[in-house]
Formats: C-alpha cells, structure tokens, sequence
C-alpha cells in the first residue's frame, strides 16, 4: 500500500507486487455550487468532484517557508456521485494545478474568511469550531498564521517580487478576513457565558494587535473601522 500522495513512478516498483495508493480527498466545489448547497447534507451527498493537494517547493523539498511554499491541488472526477451504491467508484479524469508561494497564500486566507462566514451565519453556531478558528486567525504569532503570509507577501520590501494583481488581490482578502474576525468576535461574546469573558477579551486584545500590524504593513487603517463596526455588531446583536 502506498500511502504518499505524490507521483508514483512505477519503475521504484518491485513487479512481482501489486500496489494500491490511497490519499484524503475533500469534495470540491466551484463558488457556484457552494452557493447552492448550503447546508452539511448538501455538502455530503451527490458528489462527483474530490480534491486533494500536495506541498511542494521549487528546490525539491516538501515543505518551506511562506515564501517558498508551493502546492499542487488535484481534482478528480468520478464516473458516479457519492453516495453510491458501491464503495468504489473509477474516476473519469482529474486536473492538476500548481499554486505559487503568493497564491498558495490567497488560496489560505480565502479559506479561513470562508470558514469564520460560514460558522457566523448558521442557524445554531458551533462555539467550540468558531472559537478554535478565532484563536488560529487571531493568535499573534511570529513565524505562523496570517500575519506570516502579510510579512511574506505585502511588505514593502517583498511586493516588488510579485503580480500587482496577485498582491492587490491578497490584500482585499486581508480586508475580508479582518472584518470576518471581527464578525467572529461579535458572535462569540454575544454567546458566551460570564466563565469566557476573560478568553474574550484575550481574543479581543490579539485581534487589536493583529490588525495594528496588517494596518502598518499594508499602510490603511484597517483597524479603526472593524472594530467599530465590532461594537456596532455587539450592540446590535445584544
């Protein structure tokens, strides 16, 4: 059994053995399908696309720094969608696309903005999911996370290296993830109970120091207006 996600050449192969390999994949869907299928069932059920991606660099190593992290995402379709009536289904073709360190950066931050809507907007929210993704994007840490991927790529000792597009593209999803924490913030302290308040304001406090630094690195002031608004939700909300 091979267990790599990764090209198997099948020269390495002994022929006197026949081999499977197995990876993790995750259901894939374009903005259009996510927009109709709305809730966890829609997300399970009728699937013919899954995905799975594989860290690469350029200098052959799997993984690198930020600045050097590359992936490539494959997307394989199925002949029949999931759930069927047998447990193994051919796949029809697949697609590979590689990102590049910037991208791979937009790709992550696109995720986290999307995962922090959706847990804000659903009907019972997951308090134990939403406050597990506030402090992973909140967190202010030094080598990791989102601010990892604003030093990496929209410092103004860096931005020189990449597309303009690509750059002004990574800082709109800045824009939006800030104001999703800040959303994210709002519902947490709308819901939590007088034993968390204390973790709120920790939350709150990084949340303060994050956004002092993306407003420094990306020279606007994104902080000023979120957390306004982050007052305006709470009001609101209360």
């Amino acid at each position: 059994m091979i267990q790599d996600s990764g090209k198997v050449n099948p020269k390495d192969l002994d022929s006197k053995y026949a081999y499977i390999q197995v990876t993790h994949v995750i259901p894939f869907f374009d903005e259009k399908e996510l927009q109709e299928r709305k809730t966890e069932f829609e997300r399970s059920h009728n699937i013919r696309r899954f995905m799975f991606e594989m860290p690469f660099t350029q200098t052959g190593k799997r993984q690198g720094g930020v600045e050097e992290q590359c992936k490539r995402r494959t997307i394989l379709t199925a002949i029949h969608c999931f759930p069927y009536v047998k447990k193994r289904i051919p796949v029809m073709y697949q697609h590979h696309t590689d990102l590049n360190p910037i991208e791979v950066a937009i790709d992550e931050m696109s995720k986290k903005v999307a995962e922090l809507r959706q847990l804000c907007s659903s009907a019972e929210v997951d308090m134990i999911k939403l406050q597990l993704k506030l402090q992973g994007s909140v967190s202010v840490q030094v080598n990791a996370g989102p601010l990892a991927y604003a030093r990496a790529f929209l410092d103004d000792t860096n931005t020189k290296r990449y597309p303009d597009n690509k750059v002004k593209l990574l800082k709109e999803v800045f824009r939006q993830f800030v104001e999703a924490c800040g959303q994210a913030l709002a519902v947490n302290e709308r819901l939590i109970k007088e034993d968390q308040l204390e973790y709120q304001e920790e939350m709150k406090a990084n949340y303060r120091e994050m956004t002092k630094e993306l407003s420094e690195i990306m020279h606007e002031q994104v902080s000023i207006f979120i957390i306004s608004l982050l007052a305006l939700k709470v009001s609101t909300l209360g």
